[in-house]
């Protein structure tokens, strides 16, 4: 089966697939947009790195970017970095029960023939060609939007006052 950090590798890597004519994107902005930790998300980021599906860049401008052609990096790569397949178990002689079952290989072959067909361009929007960044979104500073201010539902003057009863 596929594990909830898997999805979320993949929702990272469409969604940096989409910002890949913006450049760069940063964990701080990437952290609010998937609603994930930053942490978590530079654990999900490294391990991509290692696999040369991601790349990254330090300093300012700097951040994690879609590495090579989205229609080449199909969905069962990125799972493949995070999933242990049954097919490499090795048969255990001494214990029946550790031995994947027929029909847990067979699901596992329709996971993965189904999730090799999608590419990150299958679910990437790369169409529009002016994107919001982060900052421009939420402004320089960061701050929350204001309540709504409070009006009292009441008379404004002792005049009105009599109209109400």
């Amino acid at each position: 089966m596929i594990s909830k950090k898997t999805i979320n590798a993949i929702e990272v890597c469409v969604f940096l697939a989409g910002r890949r004519n913006v450049g760069y994107v940063t964990t701080t902005e990437l952290s609010p947009r998937l609603d994930l930790s930053i942490s978590y998300l530079e654990n999900i980021l490294k391990l991509l790195k290692d696999h040369k599906i991601v790349t990254s860049m330090k300093g300012p401008g700097g951040g994690y970017m879609i590495q090579g052609d989205v229609s080449c990096i199909s969905m069962w790569d990125i799972a493949l970095v995070f999933e242990q397949t049954l097919d490499g178990a090795l048969p255990d002689h001494e214990d029946k029960r550790s031995k994947p079952a027929s029909y847990e290989l067979g699901l596992e072959h329709v996971i993965k023939d189904t999730l090799s067909k999608f590419t990150l361009s299958d679910f990437a929007d790369t169409s529009s060609a002016v994107m919001k960044s982060y900052a421009q979104e939420m402004g320089r500073f960061h701050f929350k939007p204001l309540a709504a201010p409070f009006m009292p539902k009441a008379p404004n003057s002792v005049f009105q006052l009599h109209m109400t009863f």
